[in-house]
């Protein structure tokens, strides 16, 4: 067994847990709990079982089917998401079952050479593909965008794929080498106690960080959200209310499941709440960096 902490959740991993998985999520690794007894606590129990000959449909009070894959809430009372080999097949690619709150999470995955897939990913997918909905019960969510600590304060830069995101953190690691970027694709928010015992929201970083793989085990309470957007000329305005929720719910998971669902308005609305958020239409240059530079560290003394 294998335990971990990411985004301040303390997770456990049993069962067939390839090199790969266990490669990927070693900065976050947590090696002093014992096994059982006295201080074993942990938050989400992940039991993955690979090379699975065959994988029984479960018995669903409610089907929902996007993209091939089946949103289940079952009978018992917990979650599942199947996936089949093909949409016209009855074979079962995965079977991911969960209790209603994610704390408890068994993954069944079908043999290799039925699936063509790589059994040293899939494990450590199941378990970022799963922990985003374990988030969204614990105060906390995904966000699809890139992040950076910047003198202690975390700046999410948020857009689709293809607009620029890793490359206006990577102009700012370059122009600035004290910014972190803590996580270049998937960091994870949480509402947390600050110094002063207030709930505010902190980004931590996650392994789960797209084609460049950069993240730290590293987090920092966050002080504005921007949505990129390529333009000719650098300009940034101040936006809220229905126009932030809508660009920040791009981001964001979005889960089939109606409790699921409401968690992510939730989660978006406190965060949209707690820090001002921008829209930046730029340029990949230097200019871009010091417009948002400017507009959210308005204090600081500025060296141009």
């Amino acid at each position: 067994m294998f335990y971990y902490k990411i985004a301040g959740i303390t997770i456990r991993v049993d069962g067939d847990w390839p090199l790969i998985g266990q490669g990927r999520l070693r900065a976050y690794e947590i090696k002093d709990l014992p096994e059982s007894g006295d201080g074993c606590e942990y938050d989400v129990h992940y039991h993955i079982q690979q090379e699975c000959d065959v994988i029984a449909m479960p018995d669903a009070a409610q089907t929902v089917e996007v993209n091939q894959r089946l949103w289940m809430n079952l009978k018992n009372g917990n979650k599942a998401m199947v996936d089949r080999i093909l949409a016209f097949s009855d074979r079962i690619l995965n079977c991911i079952e969960a209790t209603a709150d994610w704390s408890d999470i068994h993954a069944q995955l079908c043999r290799e050479d039925f699936s063509g897939l790589d059994k040293n990913m899939r494990a450590f997918n199941v378990i970022g593909e799963t922990l985003p909905y374990a988030l969204l019960k614990r105060n906390g969510f995904v966000v699809h965008s890139s992040c950076i600590s910047y003198r202690g304060q975390a700046v999410l830069f948020s857009a689709p794929s293809g607009t620029g995101k890793s490359t206006h953190t990577r102009l700012w690691k370059e122009f600035y080498p004290e910014t972190l970027i803590i996580n270049d694709d998937l960091p994870a928010v949480r509402m947390m106690p600050n110094a002063e015992g207030r709930l505010v929201p902190f980004a931590f970083g996650t392994p789960w960080s797209g084609k460049t793989q950069t993240n730290l085990n590293a987090n920092a309470p966050i002080c504005a959200i921007v949505f990129l957007k390529q333009a000719p000329q650098n300009a940034i305005r101040r936006i809220s209310g229905g126009e932030a929720v809508y660009l920040l719910m791009q981001g964001i998971r979005k889960p089939v499941l109606e409790d699921l669902m409401q968690d992510s308005l939730e989660m978006a609305s406190k965060l949209l709440s707690a820090v001002p958020a921008y829209e930046l239409s730029c340029t990949i240059s230097r200019e871009a960096v010091e417009t948002v530079r400017k507009t959210v560290f308005p204090d600081e003394k500025l060296n141009d």
